[in-house]
């Protein structure tokens, strides 16, 4: 009888430490949990090259896609978003004389992945009283996909960088307004091949028209605004941030 009594005490005492063991992990990664937040993007995007208009932020056709955000702290983010977006220019848009004349014009569509870090410049969080808006700047790596004449749809590395301000909008929901520029170091996007023929200084096609520098890498860029959803319980920050 004794036995058995033992027995049912030692298997009562070590399902207790397993009971509180498993209260005590759930109860961590409550209080510790980091906020997240996921939402869509809608705005619109402009390119930067040698065809078309020659404004830094001008949208004229549509930019959509999805994001989140991992907050580490009130003043960094991890971002990760997707965009899928048209691109395009025409010469006969242009306010430069001699794009003016030279008439080129395309449309390209473009799929990008980026990942990268967010700087918010006062605390910011959805939750806390007085965190609750501030400007911010993006850096971040991003891999684009698009069509090219010479090769087809091909990836390209790309760095978008930009700013924007952020604000609590209502419970768990924020709203940000931002702009961000792309170099995608190559000269392929507005679906033009790069001419070695130059003719008084200016590259041309095999018949002598007048086509596109080869030197002059092309940017896109995207001004829009997000609408994010948070969840998660925020971290014990430490320090003095």
């Amino acid at each position: 009888m004794q036995i058995y009594f033992f027995i049912f005490a030692n298997c009562f005492f070590t399902m207790k430490k397993i009971i509180i063991v498993f209260i005590f992990l759930i109860y961590s990664s409550i209080t510790f949990a980091q906020i997240n937040e996921i939402g869509v993007f809608l705005g619109g995007s402009n390119y930067i090259g040698d065809i078309g208009r020659t404004n830094y932020v001008f949208p004229n056709n549509y930019a959509v896609g999805g994001i989140y955000k991992w907050n580490m702290n009130p003043h960094f983010s991890f971002r990760a978003t997707y965009t899928y977006a048209k691109i395009s220019g025409d010469d006969n848009k242009s306010n430069n004389s001699f794009r003016k004349y030279r008439g080129l014009n395309f449309d390209n569509t473009l799929h990008e992945l980026a990942a990268g870090i967010e700087y918010h410049f006062f605390k910011y969080s959805l939750s806390k009283i007085g965190h609750t808006s501030t400007p911010y700047i993006i850096v971040e790596a991003a891999v684009a996909n698009y069509a090219t004449v010479n090769d087809g749809r091909i990836f390209n590395f790309t760095v978008p960088f930009g700013i924007g301000y952020k604000t609590k909008l209502a419970y768990n929901i924020g709203i940000a307004f931002e702009t961000s520029f792309r170099y995608t170091f190559k000269d392929n996007i507005d679906g033009y091949p790069s001419y070695n023929n130059v003719i008084d200084g200016n590259p041309v096609d095999i018949n002598g028209n007048i086509q596109i520098n080869p030197n002059n890498n092309d940017w896109y860029v995207f001004t829009g605004i997000t609408i994010v959803y948070g969840f998660g319980r925020e971290g014990c920050y430490t320090g003095k941030f």
